[in-house]
């Protein structure tokens, strides 16, 4: 039983690890140049002041020329009673676990892990990540590792757009919503898609801000296994998380 959890934990470790690794990887930076091609700032967001339009600025890379994406220029500005779930960030995890109506299936120091939490008719694993005590991060997951298994890889795509839908009547219409071809091989096999995801030539992403988080959704695989997982980041904690775990880093030399 012990091993299988630590599987489980592994599994979710990797699932985590996964998520984030493609959402930094759609993270892109812009240039904003004026018309002799001078940077004139950096930016995340691919949106132009009218004032820069006006001068005639541009972005480096154009907006027009990113592979089937979708952009949204509107930033919500609505305030939410939770940040994840019935938390907020910076929550110990004792007042984490008061909020769940059952106990982690494991924990550390540093994370608590839930599973069977049922979303779309799904039992996902729902994950909270701490530093120092303070909550900063959280994540569902499901995937083919996760024992949500469909005999039909497609039916993962039909779960990545059942939860974008929940998402987007929540947040908003996302700030990015990429379709990513990596490997053209099944690009006009429809009912092959499923496989093209789980061997790492397909990619889905969406990421939604609100005021306090930044979350991001992510459809992908490799070697035959599929990951879906909705990843929930602290906007305030963020640089405060990322000096720690440097700090961290620099203690191991």
């Amino acid at each position: 039983m012990r091993n299988r959890i630590l599987l489980l934990v592994f599994v979710l470790v990797l699932s985590t690890f996964f998520l984030f690794n493609i959402l930094n990887v759609y993270a892109i930076l812009y240039k904003v140049l004026d018309g002799e091609g001078k940077v004139i700032r950096l930016t995340n967001e691919p949106v132009l002041s009218v004032s820069e339009k006006e001068a005639g600025y541009t972005l480096d890379p154009p907006v027009e020329e990113l592979e089937e994406e979708n952009i949204s220029e509107t930033q919500t500005t609505t305030t939410y009673q939770y940040d994840f779930r019935k938390v907020n960030w910076g929550m110990s995890k004792e007042e984490v676990k008061a909020t769940e109506d059952k106990k982690p299936f494991s924990e550390d120091a540093t994370a608590l892990y839930y599973k069977d939490v049922e979303i779309i008719g799904r039992n996902f694993f729902c994950f909270y990540g701490f530093m120092q005590d303070k909550l900063y991060s959280s994540s569902y997951s499901i995937g083919t590792t996760l024992g949500e298994i469909h005999s039909n890889k497609n039916d993962y795509i039909d779960d990545y757009k059942s939860v974008k839908e929940i998402l987007t009547k929540k947040y908003g219409k996302p700030k990015r919503d990429v379709v990513t071809w990596k490997n053209d091989l099944f690009k006009n096999k429809k009912q092959d898609w499923g496989t093209a995801i789980s061997i790492g030539h397909l990619v889905y992403v969406s990421i939604w801000e609100t005021p306090t988080t930044e979350i991001g959704m992510a459809l992908g695989g490799n070697n035959y296994e599929i990951f879906l997982s909705v990843g929930y980041d602290s906007k305030e904690l963020e640089e405060w998380v990322k000096k720690i775990k440097e700090e961290k880093a620099k203690d191991k030399f």
